[in-house]
């Protein structure tokens, strides 16, 4: 009997070790998939904050020209660190919540030359061409970048 009790203790003691290192290696993993997700999260983040941009129109001052159909200019100015692409086949624009087919939108630097990309400071020209002269008011535009970024500009028509 006297062999028993040192036996029973050694075998609680090692299954005590393993159920700690059990429970040590299922925290590391865990903290270490949180470590992981807050680091790509935080890219995630960083590169949204190098890509942003602004509608820098008046918005009681809408250029318009034409008559029928009609061009209306809005101006965009890259207000972050990285270039982001400026074509009708990555920036959607909403005028009022209807989607502009990419065919009705002109997009070009200030001169007037086409462009693809949109680098740091500068200001690009957005022309949508409607068929029917928007109605005298209020109205919003929203532009959506590839990367989900938007902004929007509530403007009035006179």
């Amino acid at each position: 009997m006297a062999a028993g009790g040192p036996a029973s203790e050694l075998i609680m003691f090692i299954v005590a070790v393993i159920v700690a290192g059990s429970v040590a290696g299922a925290l590391a993993y865990v903290t270490n998939d949180i470590a992981n997700g807050m680091k790509a999260r935080g890219a995630i983040l960083a590169d949204n904050l190098r890509i942003d941009f602004a509608i820098i129109n008046d918005p009681n001052n809408i250029p318009v020209a034409g008559a029928g159909p009609y061009n209306y200019t809005f101006y965009v100015k890259n207000i972050g660190k990285e270039a982001f692409a400026f074509d009708a086949n990555s920036v959607q624009v909403f005028i009022d919540g209807n989607l502009i087919p990419s065919a009705n939108l002109t997009f070009t630097d200030v001169n007037g030359n086409p462009i693809s990309s949109l680098d740091p400071y500068e200001v690009g020209v957005i022309k949508v061409t409607l068929g029917t002269q928007l109605s005298a008011g209020t109205h919003r535009i929203q532009v959506v970048l590839e990367n989900g970024k938007r902004r929007s500009l509530v403007f009035r028509i006179s």
